[in-house]
């Protein structure tokens, strides 16, 4: 928020608008009362928009771009938010271990959905086996994402040992899944952490989310994985229903077993009011795996 809102206004000359908290209602009224050219999101914030009564009342025309971060940015979400204003969404990916931006789609370039973008300036980003850490993966398959450049952390204060495993010889070993295509474009898969072992199959939840998420009646979707006795895994998937829908889970098997393979379909749906969010407005999926926990007990 810092480097690609503030400093980005102070450098160009534009006015920044900051609201001292996230509300729909708000948000409206200022793109009603301003003529608001650049405006930073996040996958939730384009949701929730979206799905407010007012949003369809808003004059677009002066937005040239939308930014996107903070989470990835389902396909399905960017295309309806380019449709719905007529500007373009730019999604990049960085983290608090090596802001502000490690890559970018670029405006005046080619974009592709589903792809953080080519990497910035000054910054190498190679793929390794999230198995051993080192033996670097083939192009095009996925590994775990590693960065050097002048952006990374110094280290995590006062924990040395987290800084140990996280920094190794000059590269951020950063715990997301990614891989390159044939044209240098970075795509952000999942987290190491996130990754859901199903009968020995690597199960990557973006996968199953972005397929939800095409689903007309699914406002928000999330996946995890659960403990299961025989297979290790099984996945789950948690649904938050458009307002007014009529969503039935035997309706979403049906469409998960027509599109995924069969160790991917989730074995068990739960559909809830809103799905919890962290305080940066990501999808918690640690309270996510708490709240089936609470269940079981």
């Amino acid at each position: 928020g810092m480097a690609m809102c503030l400093y980005n206004s102070v450098l160009s000359g534009a006015s920044l608008i900051i609201l001292p908290r996230y509300n729909p209602e708000s948000l409206i009224e200022l793109f009603h009362a301003e003529a608001i050219s650049i405006f930073a999101g996040s996958p939730t914030i384009f949701t929730g928009l979206m799905s407010y009564a007012g949003f369809a009342t808003v004059d677009f025309s002066p937005l040239k771009f939308s930014y996107s971060g903070s989470a990835p940015l389902s396909p399905s979400i960017l295309s309806s938010w380019e449709q719905a204003t007529g500007a373009p969404v730019l999604e990049g990916y960085g983290l608090s271990e090596a802001g502000p931006v490690v890559s970018f789609n670029p405006l005046n370039g080619r974009r592709k959905a589903a792809s953080v973008g080519k990497i910035v300036p000054l910054t190498e980003v190679k793929i390794v086996s999230p198995i051993d850490g080192a033996k670097s993966t083939d192009p095009g398959l996925k590994g775990e994402v590693c960065i050097r450049g002048p952006q990374l952390m110094l280290g995590y204060r006062n924990r040395d040992e987290e800084t140990t495993l996280a920094l190794r010889d000059g590269w951020l070993y950063t715990g997301d899944i990614g891989e390159f295509d044939s044209e240098g474009y970075l795509y952000i898969t999942d987290r190491v952490k996130d990754m859901i072992i199903v009968s020995g199959y690597n199960v990557y939840p973006r996968e199953i989310e972005d397929l939800l998420y095409k689903y007309d009646s699914i406002l928000e979707a999330a996946v995890v994985g659960v403990t299961d006795p025989y297979r290790g895994e099984i996945v789950k998937a948690y649904i938050a229903a458009v307002q007014g829908s009529n969503l039935q889970i035997r309706d979403l098997e049906v469409y998960c077993k027509k599109h995924l393979a069969k160790y991917k379909v989730p074995s068990h749906f739960e559909i809830i009011s809103e799905l919890p969010k962290t305080i940066v407005g990501k999808i918690d999926k640690i309270a996510l795996r708490k709240r089936n926990n609470d269940q079981i007990q």
